[in-house]
């Protein structure tokens, strides 16, 4: 049986405090919900805390035509992991050393130099 579902989030300028414990949580609201359908959908997209690519790593970054090379890529290196939701922050080998995200570990975003 097929049910719609409406999902809808936001965030809130606020900051964690010093000792306050990270928390996120989904909140669903309706009748005879599948818990374990949703607990289970959810863990199976969930992503693992290791990464590829360490800080420092020479990596290659798929980005828009105008900076990429003939592969859609550019070289780059890895300045920072889990930067604002992103796998990777990357600083691009260009002139001006362009920073982009790499949303998520995989080769289609980012692969190794």
């Amino acid at each position: 049986e097929f049910r719609r579902v409406l999902f809808s989030g936001g965030f809130i300028n606020a900051k964690w405090g010093p000792n306050e414990t990270r928390e996120n949580r989904f909140v669903f609201i309706g009748k005879d919900l599948d818990k374990e359908g949703l607990l289970k959908g959810f863990k199976e997209c969930q992503c693992s805390e290791q990464l590829r690519f360490k800080i420092g790593d020479k990596v290659r970054a798929r980005v828009g035509k105008d900076m990429a090379e003939a592969d859609g890529y550019c070289p780059g290196v890895v300045i920072k992991t889990w930067d604002q939701g992103n796998a990777y922050r990357i600083q691009l080998q260009d002139s001006k050393k362009t920073n982009v995200w790499g949303p998520i570990d995989e080769d289609d975003f980012v692969k190794a130099a």
